[in-house]
């Protein structure tokens, strides 16, 4: 559930004061998730995701050799991943990696795509774009 924005609910209603109350309780309850996952691989590992009520966006992007539809091109190489979040992104967070490395910006953001690199290319990663 998203959170509901006081200045576009209607709290003259009861429901449109649940419907708010509900919401903070969820989150203040550790009910925010950034993504659900949506699909594993062959080892089992989570590599495609459905958006939550995070604010934005979980992808896996395979390494050079690997079947992910999103993969490095080689070690240190920019790869532009269109993010869809129609807004420039603040950040990125790694949540998974199949080993050593690091992921890094190459370039500024813009409200399609992130551009973004990885020490070892070779290496499978889930990150969340926000």
């Amino acid at each position: 559930m998203q959170a509901i924005n006081p200045s576009q609910s209607n709290f003259n209603k009861p429901e449109g004061a649940l419907r708010n109350a509900q919401s903070v309780y969820k989150a203040l309850n550790g009910g925010v998730a950034l993504a659900q996952p949506a699909g594993t691989d062959a080892s089992g590992v989570y590599n495609s995701f459905v958006p939550d009520n995070g604010n934005g966006v979980m992808i896996r992007v395979g390494g050079s050799g690997s079947t992910e539809p999103v993969k490095w091109a080689g070690s240190n190489v920019p790869l532009a991943i269109n993010h869809g979040l129609q807004r420039q992104p603040i950040g990125f967070i790694v949540c998974d990696k199949d080993a050593t490395c690091d992921v890094y910006r190459t370039a500024v953001p813009d409200t399609n795509t992130i551009t973004l690199a990885c020490t070892v290319g070779t290496v499978n990663t889930t990150i969340y774009i926000f």
